[in-house]
């Protein structure tokens, strides 16, 4: 770890150990690359609204997200194809129709947790 600033810095009561160890754990964190990558993909709007659509209803497939969005389903296809690149989404076939919900992991918490806390403010 660098020199600590603390010619720059006026703080006082400085844990030079936490600030090493928190160094260390930063160093040794290789995920940011991924996250701010899928960050920057719920950027979008549309994606979004996929998301919140698939928090509330659980699973939907292209032609009823496009009914919703007010899309064609080809523009809604190419958004789910980005979600499905990114594993945020999971396709299902049944028969010929392909139904989409959010994959398991910690981006399903974290859409409905976000979501939650969205319809508590509006409520």
């Amino acid at each position: 770890m660098a020199e600590l600033t603390l010619e720059v810095c006026s703080r006082h009561n400085v844990d030079i150990e936490k600030l090493q160890n928190l160094h260390t754990v930063l160093q040794t964190e290789n995920n940011f690359d991924e996250l701010a990558g899928l960050l920057a993909m719920m950027g979008n709007v549309t994606r979004l609204r996929i998301l919140y659509l698939l928090v509330h209803a659980g699973e939907l497939c292209v032609c009823d997200l496009a009914d919703i969005l007010e899309m064609s389903v080809s523009a809604v296809s190419h958004q789910l194809r980005r979600l499905r690149d990114r594993q945020v989404i999971t396709p299902r076939r049944e028969g010929q129709v392909i139904i989409y919900r959010l994959a398991d992991g910690p981006i399903k918490k974290v859409a409905y947790d976000f979501f939650k806390l969205e319809n508590t403010k509006n409520a």
